[in-house]
Order: structure tokens, then sequence, then C-alpha cells
């Protein structure tokens, strides 16, 4: 499985207004934030470049972080209106030469190996690639050059990403549990799932 020709691109530009605080560095566990946990399992799993989208307060705080893997790239969204669609734009701008992208958002942090090799070994040319557990797509998503192409190149930075998305062919990937849909988003989810 050649997994070098692919990239990891994570959104965490967010303002994280309902969290109080920037849920890419909220802690997974006693040693590591949820960005170190998600960008050293894409590290691990073999991508050839992995592309962080942050706000200026996040990027400040990772340069920071000492569990980041090496060769991360940082890039800045300085639009923070334009929201998801701007930051993964920008991301694809940045990726090199993939074929394939992986992009998911910092608040999905329970993200592994078995969930990228599922959705790697569904990569399709004609359609992106989704876990889906009861019948909702989750997390992360797979895209392929053509679909990279069509959001890097769309005409508006202030797209709706599901809308933009919805008008591409998606290939569904049953996952075995529901890790693929939760999203931290506010204390309450946080207490919920971490003990720390």
């Amino acid at each position: 499985m050649n997994t070098q020709e692919t990239s990891a691109i994570i959104l965490a530009a967010g303002r994280s207004q309902r969290m109080h605080k920037p849920k890419a560095l909220l802690s997974f566990d006693a040693r590591q934030t949820f960005i170190e946990k998600i960008t050293g399992i894409y590290f691990q799993w073999g991508c050839s470049e992995i592309i962080l989208v942050v706000n200026l307060e996040v990027a400040a705080s990772v340069k920071q972080l000492e569990l980041m893997p090496p060769g991360v790239s940082l890039i800045v969204n300085e639009h923070l209106e334009w929201e998801r669609f701007y930051s993964l734009k920008l991301g694809l701008e940045a990726v090199k030469s993939s074929g394939y992208c992986f992009f998911q958002n910092a608040d999905n942090p329970f993200i592994d190996h078995e969930v990228l090799t599922a959705l790697f070994e569904n990569k399709s040319d004609d359609a992106f690639v989704s876990p889906v557990f009861g019948g909702k797509g989750g997390h992360p998503v797979l895209l392929n050059r053509k679909n990279m192409d069509l959001i890097r190149n769309y005409h508006v930075n202030d797209g709706n990403l599901k809308s933009v998305m919805s008008t591409m062919d998606c290939k569904k990937v049953e996952m075995p549990d529901s890790k693929v849909l939760i999203n931290i988003n506010s204390p309450e989810e946080y207490e919920r799932f971490f003990d720390i």
C-alpha cells in the first residue's frame, strides 16, 4: 500500500466560541493535545505531508508543542469569516503532488490507523470517500485529485463546504463504531468523553 501519495489537512482555524478555547489545544490525554494526537496518527500512518490550517492564536501555541511530528506545515487563515471552506481551500493550495488528501477538523480526535486504512483501501478517482456509521457521514474524508482541484479552483472563497461537496460523487464506507461521528464542540461534550 503506497501511502506516500496521500496528504492530510487538519482544519483548526475556527473561533471555538462554544468551547471558549481552541479545540486543537484541548488535552487528549495527560501527554498530548488533540492536534498532537491527530497529526501523530497521520504521520505514523504514512502521509507524505500534513498541513495544519490555523488562526493566529493557535499558530502561536502550536509552535510550542513538543509532540508535533516533524515536517507539519502551518498555514494561517486570516479570513475566519470565510470559515471551513476557505481553510480547506488554503490547505489544498499547499498540497504539493499528492493524488489523494484526507481532511478533517481538529475537534474529531478519535481517528486511528484502521479508519485511515479502510478509507484509503476504498479510494476512488471518481468520488470522495466518507466513513459512515448508522447512515451518518463522519470524519475524516478522503479527496481525490479531481475533488481537490474543484475545491482549490472554486470561484468564491466563502463557499459552503457541505453544499460544494454535495455536487461531487461520494463513496461511503461503513465503519464498525461511532467514533467517526464524534465532534467535541462544547465543554459538556469534552467532559463526556474525557476525564482529564
